[in-house]
């Protein structure tokens, strides 16, 4: 399967975290210098910033996703070594519900990131994303697009 250029979607949650939102704070600055070089905004938002900003998301995203796999793994090591060693039948049952609370936290979270995007009156606060969410999902991505760059100075 070749991969093409396609559609990318910015993870908005990335935006929650301190670290990610003071290294963007400096790096905005440090792009906005860049703007004298170009006759308009938006040919500066195309050839730098949203350059730049695609590149640090992805690759926080990726770390993101990377500390989640390594977490994951550690979790059932964990959960494997529980049940390989041989101990109490309550102080087993205890470190199995420990270790299954923070496994079922870690997916719960991956899956509350597909429902950012869904709307309130969309899903209800017990039910579970289903085909029509996602579709819901699909139709609004269409409709967003960016059409105006707005900045402090200008």
């Amino acid at each position: 399967m070749r991969r093409g250029r396609s559609y990318w979607k910015m993870n908005a949650a990335l935006l929650c975290e301190k670290s990610i939102q003071e290294q963007l704070r400096q790096l905005w600055a440090e792009w906005s210098k860049q703007t004298k070089n170009y006759p308009t905004m938006v040919m500066w938002w195309e050839r730098v910033a949203k350059v730049h900003v695609k590149k640090l998301f992805i690759r926080e995203g990726t770390v993101n996703g990377r500390e989640e796999t390594q977490m994951e793994n550690v979790y059932y090591a964990c959960l494997y070594d529980i049940l390989q060693r041989p101990s109490q039948h309550a102080e087993r049952r205890a470190a199995l519900n420990h270790l299954k609370a923070k496994t079922v936290k870690l997916h719960n979270a991956r899956l509350a990131g597909g429902q950012i995007e869904l709307r309130t009156q969309d899903i209800f606060q017990e039910e579970r994303m289903s085909l029509f969410h996602l579709i819901k999902r699909r139709q609004r991505r269409g409709q967003r697009e960016i059409s105006e760059v707005h900045d402090r100075d200008h």
